[in-house]
């Protein structure tokens, strides 16, 4: 059986209702939920859907759609097809792209308009997803001889926000929040600022902004075509120290995202320490911002990008202060 799309629906039974990609219609803010390639069942898209929900909180999650995917079993790795892949380009992202009534190509403005209505939420290969995605998708846009600028415009009007991503080729704004003990890739860790970073990140987390090369490790620096806008917050680990942990193992448990999910009283995960707590808080006001400016662009003529030094400054604003590196850390990047 190949994936199946569901849409988070608290009438329906246990709260998740699939949905037909070709019926979909984006009429509010959409999150798109793409967690890891273990997630083959229904219940565990809805489970990831969930956590979107619980990061978004009451007041917002209204006026959002979740979307989410099991990958199902067509493959051992657990993935979207290409099929998949097409499904969501042509009926969400090039969707947003035209008139609905005469299939025309709207204004550059117009698209990103729409466009800033989809985000993507992602854990571990879900960020490869959408890098596979947003590939088809220029794809789409190069064969309707859409310019090489405008095609990167409208993929600046996405985003996307991720816990422990795999993939640091996505072509759109990112959010990427990830645990420093974090060893099941070359992607997590200490690899984005650098191993000579260990020691300052100790107990302690950091953020930083736009930086090109920021996610490469020193001696394999990122092609210049491969830098993106981004913001990057690592903290040292997100767990309380356990004597039966094993650390930097393949299946690291600092990699588990079902730690940063509260229970059915709204309690934390009793592992769960500080930092993991500030990992949290980060990803959950940047979806909420996100969504605020979906909501606007919804509601407004004109279109607001979604400003990342904005968010950046708001992030350092409201996530603590105690325990934090400040941007001194980026001296350990290279340019």
């Amino acid at each position: 059986m190949g994936s199946r799309f569901g849409l988070r629906d608290k009438l329906s039974e246990n709260h998740w209702k699939l949905c037909k990609m070709e019926n979909l219609r984006v009429s509010k803010p959409l999150i798109i939920c793409l967690s890891g390639n273990g997630t083959k069942t229904e219940e565990e898209a809805n489970g990831f859907c969930k956590l979107a929900e619980d990061f978004i909180g009451d007041k917002l999650i209204k006026d959002v759609e979740l979307l989410g995917v099991a990958y199902g079993e067509q493959n051992r790795r657990g993935e979207l097809s290409n099929e998949d892949v097409e499904l969501i380009v042509d009926n969400v992202l090039i969707k947003l792209c035209k008139d609905e009534k005469t299939e025309e190509f709207l204004s550059l403005e117009k698209c990103c308009k729409n466009l800033s209505l989809v985000t993507f939420f992602t854990f571990c290969h879900g960020s490869t997803e959408v890098s596979r995605i947003l590939e088809k998708f220029k794809e789409r846009l190069n064969d309707k001889k859409i310019p090489k600028q405008d095609i990167s415009t409208l993929t600046k009007a996405l985003l996307e926000v991720s816990y422990a991503k795999e993939n640091n080729g996505v072509p759109c704004p990112q959010i990427s929040v990830a645990s420093a003990q974090d060893s099941a890739g070359l992607c997590f860790g200490y690899w984005y600022f650098g191993a000579d970073c260990e020691d300052k990140l100790e107990n302690h987390y950091a953020i930083t902004c736009d930086k090109p090369g920021q996610y490469c490790k020193k001696d394999f620096p990122r092609p210049e075509e491969r830098q993106y806008n981004s913001i990057t917050i690592v903290a040292d680990s997100i767990l309380k120290y356990n004597n039966d942990s094993v650390s930097f193992s393949i299946q690291s448990e600092d990699h588990n995202i079902g730690y940063l999910k509260r229970d059915k009283n709204g309690m934390f995960h009793p592992r769960l320490n500080e930092l993991g707590k500030v990992l949290i808080c980060a990803m959950s006001q940047s979806l909420q911002e996100r969504v605020k400016n979906s909501i606007l662009n919804q509601n407004n003529e004109n279109y607001t990008r979604f400003n990342l030094s904005d968010l950046n400054s708001y992030l350092e604003l409201n996530l603590p202060q105690t325990n934090r590196i400040d941007n001194q850390i980026e001296d350990t990047m290279i340019f």
